[in-house]
């Protein structure tokens, strides 16, 4: 179970997820090792042990980057840490010209006010379920 976004590059930057058109079709983020690269400037300590597949571990907790095939296409990130990521996840998107839509909410997380929310409400369904397994 994690906090699920969905790393895309588009034609343009949307506002919101409601401003893509259908017929949007999103181009490459670009060679795997082009995206690593993107990857590890702010999480710097990403293995990439294996190239489709990254993963940061903090105390922060982590975050696992799925890359797939080369080029790639679209990144999948499954989040499983603090709040205290987030600002680094929108970073990454911004200075990449990427954008991140938040699986659960629909938001794209360089475009909303706040974020973290996506990450918070997600967070409160895992102590919920966790809670219930006891």
């Amino acid at each position: 179970m994690s906090w699920d976004i969905s790393i895309q590059k588009f034609s343009r930057t949307y506002e919101s997820f409601a401003d893509i058109p259908d017929d949007e079709k999103g181009l490459p983020l670009g060679p795997r090792s082009q995206v690593h690269s993107a990857v590890m400037a702010v999480f710097p300590e990403t293995n990439w042990s294996d190239p489709a597949w990254g993963v940061w571990d903090s105390k922060l907790g982590s975050i696992e980057f799925n890359v797939g095939k080369d080029p790639a296409q679209s990144m999948m990130l499954h989040v499983r840490a603090s709040t205290a990521v987030v600002p680094a996840i929108v970073q990454l998107c911004k200075d990449n010209g990427w954008q991140g839509l938040d699986c659960g909410s629909g938001d794209l997380i360089d475009q909303t006010e706040c974020p973290e929310d996506g990450l918070v409400a997600w967070a409160a369904f895992r102590d919920q379920v966790v809670r219930g397994l006891k």
